[in-house]
Parts: structure tokens; C-alpha cells; sequence
């Protein structure tokens, strides 16, 4: 039971982690937005033309690390599902009720209470 559920759920973390990491390089690329531009019109000294190369690398970096993370969580989310990879039942608390782990880890419980609907 457990390397399927450790499986699955390290595959949703790569998914975040990647796109963790091409926020990063965007925000690189952003940095560098204006020497990229200088780069594309021709008009960029040997410094800018550097920083727009390091920029132009990080916006690519950016595109496919997030397509990479999109593929890894297009994957988690179409594997099939089993008891085996749910996780095992939550403990009792005593409210008779039965803990079914929701899909994925089996650590997350919803966060539900039941509350009347009536005015009292």
C-alpha cells in the first residue's frame, strides 16, 4: 500500500515543485524584460545583450518547467484510484460516523460540519 500512495503523491509535489522553480525563472525573465526587448530590436551593448540572454533562457526555462509539471499532474489526476492508494481509514472519534479518506494521501479530512438548517 504504501509505494503506490507514495508514488502518487510524489507526483502531484514534483508537479509544484516545477512550477515552484518556473515562477522563479519568470520572475527572472520579468527582471529582464527590458534588455530581451533591446536584444529583439538590435539596439542591446554587450551587458544588456547578456542579461537578455539570461532572460531570454530563464522565459524558456519558465514554458517548460510548467509544461512538465502540467504533464506530471495530468498524469496524477487520470491514474486510476484504488484502496490501495487512498490511504488507510481515518481513527474513530467516536461520533459513529465512518472516516473514509478522501483520494490522494489519505492525510486531508474535510473540513464539513453538520450543522441544522433549521432557524434554531
Amino acid at each position: 500500500m504504501g509505494t503506490t500512495t507514495r508514488t502518487a503523491t510524489d507526483g502531484q509535489q514534483r508537479a509544484f515543485f516545477l512550477w515552484t522553480i518556473a515562477g522563479t525563472s519568470l520572475i527572472v525573465a520579468a527582471a529582464a524584460g527590458a534588455a530581451i526587448v533591446e536584444v529583439f530590436t538590435g539596439t542591446a551593448d554587450a551587458g544588456t545583450f547578456v542579461w537578455g540572454m539570461i532572460g531570454m533562457a530563464a522565459l524558456l526555462e519558465s514554458m517548460v518547467l510548467f509544461a512538465v509539471g502540467l504533464r506530471l499532474r495530468h498524469r496524477y489526476l487520470n491514474q486510476v484510484q484504488s484502496y490501495d492508494s487512498r490511504g488507510d481509514y481515518l481513527p474513530d472519534d467516536g461520533s459513529r460516523r465512518p472516516k473514509i479518506p478522501l483520494l490522494g494521501d489519505g492525510q486531508a479530512t474535510p473540513n464539513i460540519t453538520n450543522q441544522s438548517l433549521g432557524g434554531n
